[in-house]
């Protein structure tokens, strides 16, 4: 069977839209070629900065055969009283292309069955194709020319071929054909091409390595062979030179040795990502002065040299700073933050630090610190920020932190406080929070955080739809993220973000209350952060009822409950019990009916009901218990508490009658449920579970 074969041809892409601009170029060709019945065997794609390429094999040469069932008109409107072919029956004939003889009565109505021929393959391509390109998104688009249509890049040309042919279509005014190009600046004519393999065979044979995988592999191995260190090569700053190029060849620089004097982070960041350079280590794991570089066209000495030129003038340029810096101490650059605004409406950068160094400090308590770490996080917090003033930040904004920390090991620091200003912009650099420098930043990351929410919720900052310009969204999640993290007990975050907001208060500055801003922020983040739980098992972790409890804050336990939810999610006759209580008192609530609503175990005199005694016993005897095993996170013991509950509370409605007349035996009742329903709560809330087959 034929195979499919399409190449899209632009100026280069940005490094970051490659990868993704092919593989969903990929899936809305294949999505649309199932979507018109057209069967495929297998599919895959490839990519560079100038092309996106895609092959599907063994593609059907023409859609199959579709039988539809078209109604007519009443049968009553379709013939006369003499039963004749009425003018109505006529035209619907004519217009379905059948003879009367081809109708059929079934019910009030007639019929036809008709058979709908399918269009050949390549006609079916020329309008799934073009609609797949115009459906690529990307994160910045634009036109050119006089063209409207928008792309990442202006697009250049579009090779189609099915079968060898070419499928002909346009794309605003560029048409579709079988030609490609090879590599710009080596072999840049063009070459036609109608099958995969003949593609990629005459793109490598033009210096084009299309396949990614491959590129990889080859500045792998070259960084290797052509340096007499050690390459430090990250994935990420690896996957940036495979999508920046279409034939990588590595070649080895140097930069003056004077400037190996500057700090290591300088060094890195200037070479990798400024410049997309890898760093060379010699044996002793120390920073020599040369440096891989991957080119894509040139010739190696005269791209070498220029390499080298460019980074000997940003480090000189860096050096020119690093020299001024040495003037102050961070003392001083804390002092010059005065003259920064972090906000207009929430103050300078120092009046923040004076507010991070608190915060950081009742974070640490509240997370069982000892003094020393109580005091490493103050102190972290109070210097977090000073390093915004210096000159090396304001010509490398990338090296925030980097240079704190840099400038506090220069004044004899302690090791935890350093570490903390050096990660303060990245949680990922503590993957796991144990040691006291781990401990310090995910402190002074929270606080940091805690400090932006309460300050731009408190001005009206909250995101909505899509807009969150401050990245208030992001803020959230790393809040969530170092409370799942952290090796103990964490506590609420309520309690911590009325701190935050207490602290601008004690600053003179009058802002809102952000507390349900925030809840509203952190209930939207944790679909995503558990993304691989039930979506209704998230919801019943989380979901708030009649109580206005505000389980959102505290992270752990939505963990905990979402592990509770998925071990009781399938056993549908506890649900369906666990949830009776809950509705009935939920709709007291809504009709104004009373009932003690603190404490309710302790209101049940006027039960008048032997099963509802039981229960109530059963059920003061379970709060302690129920909130232990919560709070030890122990799942099957909270599990085996709440089904205890089952029996009891079946028993207890099938013998009893809630809404009595009597308020006062009504309200006993309503109270016994609430009190229930409290314990069944530390599981979560069972109705927004979704039961199989509702």
């Amino acid at each position: 069977m034929p195979e499919l074969v399409l190449e899209l041809g632009c100026e280069e892409l940005p490094a970051s839209f490659v990868r993704k601009a092919y593989t969903d170029l990929e899936s809305a060709v294949t999505t649309r070629l199932k979507d018109a019945g057209i069967p495929f065997g297998s599919s895959q794609s490839l990519g560079t900065p100038r092309r996106l390429i895609i092959q599907v094999t063994d593609v059907a040469a023409r859609q199959p055969d579709v039988e539809k069932e078209q109604r007519g008109p009443g049968i009553a409107t379709a013939y006369d009283a003499d039963g004749n072919p009425t003018k109505a029956l006529e035209g619907f004939c004519r217009g379905q292309g059948v003879s009367v003889n081809d109708l059929r009565k079934e019910g009030d109505y007639v019929w036809v069955t008709k058979t709908i021929p399918g269009k050949p393959t390549n006609e079916v391509l020329a309008e799934i194709l073009p609609a797949a390109i115009r459906g690529l998104t990307f994160d910045k688009a634009m036109r050119w020319g006089n063209h409207r249509f928008r792309f990442a890049r202006p697009i250049r040309w579009i090779l189609a071929a099915f079968g060898n042919t070419v499928v002909r279509f346009d794309i605003d005014g560029i048409e579709s054909g079988d030609e490609s190009r090879g590599h710009r600046f080596y072999q840049p004519e063009t070459f036609k091409a109608t099958g995969y393999d003949q593609l990629l065979k005459e793109l490598r044979s033009r210096k084009v390595e299309p396949d990614p995988a491959l590129r990889e592999k080859k500045i792998t191995e070259e960084s290797v062979k052509v340096t007499r260190g050690e390459p430090q090569v990250t994935a990420a700053l690896l996957d940036e030179n495979v999508f920046l190029t279409e034939w990588p060849t590595a070649i080895e620089g140097s930069f003056k040795e004077e400037y190996l004097k500057l700090p290591v982070p300088v060094l890195i960041t200037a070479m990798a990502k400024h410049e997309r350079f890898f760093p060379v280590q010699a044996e002793d794991g120390k920073l020599t002065n040369r440096f891989v570089s991957i080119r894509n066209g040139g010739v190696d000495e005269v791209v070498s040299k220029g390499n080298s030129w460019v980074l000997n003038a940003r480090f000189n340029d860096a050096k020119f700073f690093y020299d001024e810096d040495l003037v102050l101490t961070l003392d001083g650059f804390l002092e010059k933050t005065k003259g920064i605004f972090f906000q207009e409406k929430l103050g300078t950068v120092h009046q923040r630090a004076l507010r991070l160094t608190e915060l950081a400090h009742a974070i640490a308590l509240a997370t069982g610190a000892s003094a020393d770490e109580a005091d490493y996080a103050a102190k972290a917090g109070l210097y977090a920020k000073a390093d915004l003033s210096t000159g090396l930040v304001s010509e490398l904004p990338a090296l925030q932190g980097l240079i704190g920390a840099e400038y506090a090991k220069r004044e004899g620091f302690s090791e935890p406080v350093c570490w903390a200003i050096a990660s303060q912009y990245d949680l990922s650099k503590n993957p796991t929070i144990d040691c006291e420098g781990a401990r310090t930043a995910t402190r002074l990351v929270i606080a940091d955080q805690l400090d932006k929410l309460a300050g731009y919720f408190g001005i009206g900052q909250v995101p909505s739809g899509s807009s969150d310009p401050y990245g208030l969204r992001r803020a959230a999640t790393l809040l969530i993220e170092a409370a799942l993290r952290w090796p103990g007990a964490f506590p609420s975050y309520k309690g911590l973000f009325e701190k935050a907001q207490d602290l601008y208060q004690a600053e003179g500055f009058e802002l809102a209350s952000g507390t349900a801003a925030l809840s509203e922020v952190f209930l939207s983040r944790y679909n995503a952060i558990f993304a691989d739980s039930r979506h209704d098992l998230v919801d019943a972790a989380i979901a708030k009822d009649y109580t206005g409890l505000e389980e959102e804050f505290a992270p752990q336990l939505v963990r905990f409950r979402i592990s509770v939810m998925e071990k009781l999610g399938s056993d549908v006759p506890f649900i369906q019990t666990a949830t009776r209580p809950q509705n009935i008192v939920s709709a007291a609530v809504t009709k104004g009916i009373s009932f003690a609503f603190r404490d309710p175990l302790d209101s049940l005199e006027n039960l008048q009901s032997e099963a509802g005694s039981l229960l109530g016993g059963l059920a003061k005897s379970l709060v302690q218990p129920v909130s232990e095993a919560s709070k030890s996170e122990d799942a099957d013991l909270l599990i085996k508490h709440l089904k205890s509950l089952e029996g009891p509370i079946n028993t207890f409605f099938d013998s009893t009658m809630v809404m009595a007349e009597d308020e006062n035996v009504r309200a006993a009742r309503l109270s016994l449920l609430h009190g229930v329903n409290l314990l069944l709560r530390q599981a979560g809330d069972f109705s927004r579970l979704v039961i199989s087959g509702d």
